[in-house]
């Protein structure tokens, strides 16, 4: 019982998952560091698939929550995002390691992934 509670717990204070989008793919992002509620973590996941995009194409991120503030990054270079409720969106012009900072009600997350043009 105590075990089920402890991993209750966790679920709860953990921050909600994110997917990245494009035309030809929906992806999960892997969580990399967060503060979120009560409770910090630093999982250091890398993430397991990348993101296929053709150059120009829409590109979407998803959340579990409204962020107030973000920050992106492909290949170490920032990319400006609009924000729409629970959703990121930006146009394809580089490929590679994503970085995403979000800020919400809760705290804050890091995710990370890849996207691949083609």
């Amino acid at each position: 019982m105590l075990e089920t509670v402890v991993v209750l717990t966790l679920m709860v204070s953990a921050p909600p998952r994110a997917w990245l989008t494009t035309d030809a793919a929906h992806v999960p992002l892997a969580i990399s560091s967060w503060c979120w509620g009560t409770k910090c973590g630093a999982p250091i996941a890398a993430s397991s698939k990348a993101a296929a995009a053709p150059r120009g194409t829409l590109v979407r991120v998803d959340f579990g929550f409204v962020p107030t503030h973000a920050y992106v990054a492909i290949a170490g270079r920032q990319v400006g995002v609009a924000i729409h409720g629970k959703e990121l969106s930006w146009r394809a012009a580089r490929g590679g390691g994503l970085t995403i900072r979000v800020t919400g009600g809760r705290g804050w997350v890091t995710y990370v992934g890849r996207i691949k043009l083609r």
